[in-house]
């Protein structure tokens, strides 16, 4: 072998070893990058939606503890890539990660003894804990009366006239030698006694009759300790203060308020949830003939969000496969997108075939009354069953919404003619396009 042959193959060698390293090292970047870039879910079940906000539809959904990579941010919201190589964003405040997690723009204090955490915000939703006066979360946003807060690692509501904002949490302030981060309160607005212990059953030292602002010293058993200007110490009851500590200012002031922000005068501004019943496990109704509730409500509910959605509407689906969802997610989904209506898709069934024919239109609410009277009317009208009218329903997925809601039940699956008619796309696509239509004239009268 000549010395030029030789000489040839060390270069090539050399080349091959020298691009080998570099793609060593650029896979060792790459690993390392995505190392540093992963978050943690915290939430026992978290969406992962289209887009960077509430509003966008649910893509699918991950589990505690799942590792998502990050690829960017945008609104408190990370862009991630989920094992399946989809590409989604998940809510910055409901994953944990070191390197690249967001600090929450708001905090809020409690400024009531007790109050009660509720799973959506209504007055009349489950209550899923309780919270004390002085205890100090996360703020999400503001809805109208309520704010939502990140409670024991999950979303939860309560009333804005029972937190108030502050700067940074006291742990946060202590962390970073903030000095003036003593609590303040307000007394003696209306005539207020200030005792000598922290109990009512105490001697009284004085009655405040003008309202005056304290430091609180010390609290004991749901009593705030306070000087008053004469140097003596006393108990105020910590129901009868408002707190006012300087780094607060009311969740009202502060927040914006998510339903006024998002108000549709037309439907192509509008965002509606379509909940097709059943499914997965919870077949619904069966037809005599073998098919189920659960396939006709999903078939209909993705013929009228595909309608809507060539109208340009933002439409989110509560289900678009054969999987159960409970109904606390149903309604979970119009809250957290702010909807500005959600329509259930149900097809019925009573105890003696064939006595009972044709569509009815429910809702809950009286303000959700003109809604459903808007789609039964377009039901009525282009829809070959019967129609029953507009009845109020008392059912979870429209009791618990906050979100303007009805329920369609769209004809009786132990009715002999219901079921020749309502298991075909002529019927369906019928019922879509009616409710489009009465979406339409419902958003361009308000």
């Amino acid at each position: 072998m000549d010395q030029s042959h030789l000489h040839s193959k060390n270069n090539r060698s050399l080349f091959i070893l020298l691009v080998t390293g570099l793609i060593v090292l650029l896979l060792g970047s790459i690993v390392a990058l995505a190392n540093e870039n992963k978050v943690t879910v915290l939430a026992s079940t978290l969406n992962v939606r289209y887009g960077p906000g509430l509003s966008h539809e649910i893509l699918t959904q991950v589990n505690e503890q799942d590792q998502l990579n990050v690829l960017g941010e945008e609104n408190e919201w990370y862009k991630v890539r989920l094992e399946s190589d989809q590409i989604g964003w998940v809510a910055s405040w409901l994953v944990e990660n070191e390197e690249v997690s967001l600090d929450n723009q708001f905090y809020g204090r409690v400024t009531s003894p007790e109050v009660n955490v509720r799973q959506f915000s209504t007055t009349d939703s489950n209550v899923i804990g309780t919270v004390r006066q002085g205890e100090e979360f996360p703020i999400l946003y503001r809805e109208d009366d309520w704010v939502q807060i990140l409670y024991d690692q999950r979303v939860a509501w309560l009333h804005a006239d029972l937190i108030a904002v502050i700067d940074q949490p006291t742990e946060r302030a202590a962390t970073e030698e903030e000095t003036d981060t003593s609590l303040k309160i307000k007394v003696g607005s209306t005539p207020t006694n200030i005792r000598y212990e922290p109990s009512t059953d105490a001697e009284i030292l004085t009655t405040l009759r003008s309202a005056e602002e304290f430091d609180v010293l010390d609290e004991k058993n749901e009593w705030y300790e306070i000087e008053l200007t004469d140097g003596s110490r006393g108990f105020v009851a910590s129901w009868v203060a408002e707190t006012i500590s300087a780094e607060t200012v009311s969740a009202e002031e502060a927040l914006p308020n998510a339903s006024a922000s998002h108000y549709a005068t037309t439907l192509a501004e509008a965002t509606i949830v379509i909940d097709p019943g059943h499914g997965g496990h919870d077949p619904g109704a069966v037809a005599s003939s073998g098919f189920s509730e659960k396939e006709v409500t999903l078939n209909t509910g993705l013929l009228l969000a595909d309608r809507l959605k060539k109208a340009g509407v933002n439409v989110i689906l509560t289900r678009s496969t054969d999987e159960y969802i409970s109904l606390n997610d149903r309604v979970y989904y119009a809250h957290q997108a702010n909807a500005d209506a959600f329509i259930s898709l149900h097809y019925d069934s009573v105890e003696e075939a064939n006595t009972v024919s044709g569509t009815t239109t429910y809702y809950y609410s009286d303000n959700e009354q003109p809604l459903a009277e808007v789609i039964n009317q377009r039901l009525a009208q282009d829809i070959r069953l019967d129609n029953n009218g507009v009845r109020h329903g008392n059912y979870q997925v429209l009791r618990q919404n906050a979100q303007p809601s009805v329920l369609l039940e769209l004809g009786y699956l132990n009715n002999d003619y219901d079921i020749s008619v309502v298991n075909t796309h002529a019927y369906q696509s019928a019922v879509a396009d009616a409710v489009y239509s009465a979406l339409d004239q419902y958003f361009s009268q308000r």
